[in-house]
């Protein structure tokens, strides 16, 4: 019977529905840290909340200036993009000044001489490209735009993703690493930030917590 019922336990946990949420005791800004309710363990903030969870990686977004290395015309009516970015990059996001009404845009990614495509002359309507692949060993990708008859497209920004692992980052603090933990940075502004099972949903930060200690919450379950 017991292993019977620890099976229909995780079965229930794996099907609890998105939407099953929890409001923070703590509304003000700053790190906190929340024990994952037991029917909750992919408890998660907003998507553009900064959060990890110990034990899961997360992806670090990064926007170094070094990463963009500049813009070539390769023909007429065609700008291409070079980007390099570091070890274990997974994302790439490209915001351009303007929409890009409808061009075809290539991308390719190279990983020391081998070279793969991730778009083939996709159509793009809006300002901004996101572009993700499963290799970790990716050091550069290349976005080219076919901008007949367009303006040419400038790049406004960028930023890159890798999956990391908080327990093993050693500038991390020893703080934010217990077990069975979600941990988020609570953007403040007299913003009210709900919790919910969001199963699937990855995790992402712009930057490591450094020192201090999060300040610990307890949930309320919202109706």
């Amino acid at each position: 019977m017991g292993p019977l019922l620890s099976l229909s336990s995780a079965l229930w946990l794996a099907m609890a529905p998105t939407g099953t949420c929890w409001a923070p005791s703590d509304q003000t800004a700053g790190w906190k840290r929340v024990e994952l309710p037991s029917e909750a363990p992919a408890l998660a903030a907003p998507e553009d909340v900064d959060q990890f969870r110990v034990g899961e990686p997360a992806r670090l977004r990064e926007s170094d200036p070094r990463a963009y290395v500049g813009a070539t015309k390769t023909s007429p009516g065609r700008m291409a993009y070079t980007f390099r970015v570091p070890p274990g990059t997974t994302r790439l996001e490209v915001a351009f000044l303007e929409p890009l009404r409808g061009a075809k845009v290539d991308a390719t990614a190279s990983a020391g001489a081998r070279a793969f495509p991730l778009l083939s002359e996709r159509r793009q309507p809006g300002a901004s490209l996101v572009l993700e692949w499963s290799a970790a060993d990716v050091d550069g990708v290349v976005v080219e735009v076919h901008h007949h008859l367009r303006e040419r497209p400038v790049v406004r920004a960028w930023s890159s993703a890798r999956s990391l692992w908080p327990e093993r980052e050693a500038s991390v603090p020893a703080a934010f690493k217990e077990p069975r933990a979600l941990y988020f940075l609570h953007p403040g502004g007299g913003r009210y930030v709900t919790l919910c099972q969001a199963p699937g949903r990855g995790l992402m930060l712009s930057r490591w917590p450094s020192e201090g200690a999060p300040a610990p919450v307890a949930l309320t379950r919202v109706p």
